[in-house]
């Protein structure tokens, strides 16, 4: 909203899911609508120097990586960022 120097963000989040050797998209049915905020991690077990079980991240995404620097930006050039729950933009 330029008139009002106001950001406001509404946040969608789909799950997808691939199966099979060739990926393929399964259907699912998981959304959010709203202010979201996900964190992710895949850990895969495998033993260590020591012959022990020891577990390694192999993967890690959080929202917050990918809007916390837009918010930084519209922050900074003195707009307002408004998180909108529901409704219309």
């Amino acid at each position: 909203m330029p008139e009002r120097n106001e950001v406001r963000s509404l946040d969608q989040q789909y799950e997808v899911t691939w199966v099979g050797g060739t990926p393929r998209l399964s259907i699912s049915a998981e959304v959010q609508r709203g202010q979201v905020q996900t964190v992710s991690k895949q850990w895969t077990l495998g033993r260590g120097n020591d012959g022990g079980l020891e577990a390694t991240e192999t993967f890690s995404f959080d929202s917050s990586e990918l809007k916390g620097p837009l918010q930084d930006a519209v922050l900074g050039a003195g707009w307002t960022w408004r998180g909108v729950v529901t409704g219309k933009l």
